[in-house]
């Protein structure tokens, strides 16, 4: 669900429309972009920046016009300030602070997750205050490594209670440190060959 272009999107009006219509004919829809299911575009109509959230065929689906307008006009995509301040603002893109400085993930906290994202997903996990991605079947944490005070990279933290069921990995090993408290209710497997260890 995003704001969509294209380059050099142009046709005509064929019918008259009054101020307040949602919707209008155009004589080409064929280099307008294909919005799908919450999409939308922006059309100049005239000296009027009208928003398009749907193209069926020929008709143009849209917030109510401010004005009315003639046949005959020209429907043309260009780079407006409505366009891109919704491109500017779309959730789809990555806010960054700069070309070489760092970009912007979702932030949350568990409860807050995807229940069931594509693949390849990330985000900040604020309950656990680390980073994690999603591998097509469950959230697990990624990078980090060891951190400690100054420029130090001794400690590995995990935390005391497992809230969730969980499986180890069939032929791998687990490591805590302990003390470990599972939740009533909560399973934790370990695989036969597997090891979990508490230290």
């Amino acid at each position: 669900m995003s704001v969509k272009f294209t380059n050099n999107a142009y046709t005509t009006l064929t019918t008259t429309i009054s101020a307040g219509a949602t919707s209008f004919d155009i004589a080409s829809a064929a280099s307008f972009p294909v919005l799908g299911a919450g999409d939308w575009t922006y059309v100049s109509l005239t000296n009027e920046v009208v928003k398009v959230t749907a193209i069926t065929g020929l008709t143009c689906t849209c917030v109510a016009t401010a004005g009315g307008h003639a046949s005959g006009i020209n429907v043309e995509l260009r780079m407006t300030a409505e366009l891109l301040n919704d491109f500017a603002s779309d959730t789809e893109a990555v806010i960054r602070t700069s070309s070489t400085g760092s970009g912007k993930l979702p932030i949350g906290t568990t409860a807050q997750r995807d229940g069931t994202p594509s693949a390849g997903f990330l985000r900040f996990n604020s309950t656990d205050s680390s980073f994690e991605g999603y591998n097509g079947t469950a959230w697990g944490s990624i990078g980090g490594g060891a951190t400690g005070g100054g420029s130090d990279a001794i400690f590995y933290e995990n935390t005391q209670a497992v809230t969730t069921d969980y499986a180890i990995t069939t032929g791998s090993n687990a490591m805590s440190a302990g003390p470990i408290t599972i939740n009533a209710g909560v399973t934790v497997t370990v695989p036969t060959g597997s090891n979990w260890v508490i230290v």
